[in-house]
């Protein structure tokens, strides 16, 4: 390999390692402050939220919220996903807060209550189009795929001779 190449490929090596390092120290940084990426699998919030996109949403106290704030909070009808919608109506209680929320392209409102105490996130960015990737790769055809083509590619290396593993010392 001519020295040029070699000096392009350690460089291609090292921004890539740059990127992955950035990218999980932002990703490490932003759950310590408590924040949490999600992916928008519906169009229920569109045209504000689309599917695919990703919000990222932190843990905030119950009585801070207002309305028109959009908020993931866990479904009140009790599965247990977590659903993200655009806070309608906001009314105290003595136990807590009762919330009333609506997807912007829905018609029928979610009811719910929150303890006094209480916390739900609140979104506060938003990346387009990056969760469709990361939500396909979910679904079996995307699992193996994920595992099934490096495995692939490694095997074919190997039988062409590119990619040798290195011999025990």
């Amino acid at each position: 390999m001519s020295p040029v190449a070699a000096a392009a490929r350690a460089a291609a090596r090292g921004t890539l390692a740059g990127a992955l390092a950035a990218l999980v120290l932002a990703t490490a940084v932003a759950l310590m402050l408590g924040y949490r990426p999600l992916t928008v699998r519906s169009g229920s919030m569109e045209p504000a939220l689309g599917v695919g996109d990703v919000v990222v949403a932190r843990a905030v106290p119950a009585w801070s919220l207002q309305v028109g704030d959009v908020v993931t909070f866990r479904d009140p009808d009790g599965t247990g996903r977590l659903i993200t919608h655009r806070v309608l109506g906001l009314a105290p209680t003595p136990a807590g807060l009762d919330v009333v929320t609506r997807g912007d392209a829905n018609t029928a409102p979610e009811r719910w209550s929150i303890a006094v105490d209480g916390r739900v996130g609140r979104v506060d960015a938003r990346v387009p189009w990056v969760g469709g990737g990361l939500a396909w790769t979910r679904t079996p055809a995307g699992r193996l795929l994920t595992l099934g083509l490096p495995l692939l590619a490694l095997t074919g290396w190997a039988l062409a001779g590119i990619w040798r593993p290195r011999a025990a010392a």
